[in-house]
């Protein structure tokens, strides 16, 4: 998949994986997540490392359960970020409300999926949070939100996508899979680096 590629990815980091599909962007996940392991080579991570990962394949929600209890699953109140808050003032946030909350998950668009995949998903402690095409089936107001949630989003962000507005928007770095095992870095998002590899 790759060869001689290094890399040191910091917190705060916000980096983009950009490529064709079947590139090997997900695969390149799931290394990291150690899932899977490098066949030569090696991955280290850092200690106390905690690890969201928001899966293009929303493996993560149960269809037969509402909004609500995909969330809390059965309670009333959710600690966000460690303030106690009320699920449905949480689930307001993300667009959902009261009544759409009470809603089983198998009635939703896959936009609302992404959105209650990612409200379930900020609610875990985590300081590498993982993205793999979050910006499929989202409407325009979905993805501002996504936006400004990433935009304050104060650990390590990878995000694998090919809305290339959107990593613009988001991404401070990109890791561009450009073929036969090469991936190289950029600073920037999808258009600077587009330029630095003129």
């Amino acid at each position: 998949m790759l060869k001689d590629f290094s890399t040191t990815i910091l917190r705060g980091d916000k980096i983009a994986l950009v490529g064709p599909n079947g590139c090997g962007k997900t695969t390149f996940i799931k290394l990291l997540l150690g899932e899977i392991q490098p066949t030569s080579g090696k991955i280290r991570c850092g200690t106390k490392l905690e690890i969201a990962y928001f899966d293009q394949y929303r493996a993560d929600l149960d269809p037969e359960k509402t909004v609500m209890d995909n969330v809390a699953d059965g309670k009333q109140d959710i600690e966000v970020n460690g303030v106690k808050r009320h699920v449905l003032g949480y689930l307001q946030d993300f667009l959902f409300p009261p009544k759409r909350a009470m809603t089983p998950v198998k009635a939703l668009s896959g936009g609302e999926r992404n959105r209650l995949l990612l409200a379930k998903l900020l609610l875990q402690p985590n300081n590498l949070l993982i993205l793999d095409e979050p910006t499929n089936d989202l409407d325009v107001e979905t993805l501002e939100l996504l936006e400004e949630i990433l935009t304050d989003y104060q650990g390590t962000l990878l995000i694998v996508s090919h809305d290339r507005q959107f990593i613009d928007n988001t991404a401070t770095e990109c890791y561009l899979f450009e073929g036969k095992g090469r991936l190289n870095k950029y600073v920037g998002g999808f258009f600077d680096a587009k330029q630095q590899q003129a």
